[in-house]
């Protein structure tokens, strides 16, 4: 689905457009991310076994086929559920389980089909989400299993059974079960967590310095409690411009949840912004999982 306006809509809104279908080959997709200076998506389609990506799709809606799909044995995919580009040097990292695969070329027509993956990076546990600081070659990766978030210096050259730099870990971080996972405006670390369903509530924890956080580290903000109606978050988009705004696509609420001024953002808050209701066409059987921005249109 695609909402116009991302900067003002909220409430019961209709989307603009909706790409759905058998077509589409979409089966319970994932996470998302956007080249919006090409006009290309890319979606984790993880029913399918597959990596989608839309050309021109601004313009898209009903029952397309897919531009590309990068789907087969030699492609190593057996569940994609994240994704991240590096579009200087041109190469998408696609989480599946217990592997990052990296492609090559990933703006390439011949990109597509059963084509190998260029390296596969084993972190040594299952990931959650990933998010890529292309300019500084990091790799931000979350750990649900292990309430952590592993950080990994020169991303691009990584291969086979790595190390972390770094891991924000500890009862002092309060992550748990960290779903997703972005660098803000300011260079902090920014990360949803579904909780414990129990104890601990779901959560948006931020971190000081991205570029060095490590060890049991206290978030310097947190948004959490009743008033935020988080139920389970998922990935998040952050408009860095200005004060910042994260942008969280959250299942079990069936919303897209805009949180402003993220810069100050802290406590027991409301969204600013929130897009939910019937006209949106999200449900909570639907598992609204994924949310990219276009900042340009």
């Amino acid at each position: 689905m695609r909402f116009d306006n991302a900067f003002t809509a909220n409430g019961d809104a209709s989307p603009a457009a909706t790409i759905t279908g058998a077509n589409t080959t979409l089966n319970s997709p994932s996470f998302m991310t956007l080249d919006a200076a090409a006009d290309r998506l890319y979606v984790a389609n993880t029913g399918d076994l597959s990596v989608v990506i839309f050309d021109g799709v601004s313009t898209k809606t009903g029952n397309i086929a897919p531009t590309r799909t990068i789907a087969g044995v030699q492609t190593g995919l057996l569940q994609p559920t994240d994704i991240a580009l590096d579009k200087g040097r041109d190469m998408l990292y696609v989480a599946d389980d217990i592997d990052i695969f990296v492609f090559n070329s990933a703006s390439a027509a011949a990109t597509n089909g059963n084509v190998p993956f260029a390296r596969d990076i084993s972190p040594g546990f299952a990931v959650s989400a990933i998010f890529l600081d292309a300019t500084n070659n990091r790799l931000f990766v979350a750990d649900q299993a292990g309430d952590a978030v592993a950080i990994f210096d020169n991303a691009s050259t990584l291969n086979g059974n790595v190390t972390p730099t770094r891991v924000v870990q500890g009862a002092a971080t309060h992550l748990a079960v960290p779903s997703g996972v972005a660098v803000d405006g300011v260079g902090r670390l920014v990360v949803t967590n579904v909780g414990n369903g129990t104890t601990i509530p779901p959560s948006i924890t931020i971190y000081a310095n991205a570029a060095i956080a490590d060890g049991n580290i206290p978030p310097v903000a947190e948004i959490t409690g009743s008033n935020t109606g988080m139920s389970t978050p998922d990935q998040i988009a952050v408009d860095r411009t200005g004060t910042g705004t994260l942008y969280n696509a959250d299942p079990g609420a069936a919303r897209i949840a805009a949180f402003g001024s993220l810069s100050t953002a802290n406590g027991n808050i409301s969204a600013t912004r929130s897009i939910n209701g019937p006209s949106t066409g999200m449900t909570v059987g639907s598992q609204p999982v994924g949310v990219a921005l276009d900042s340009t249109r």
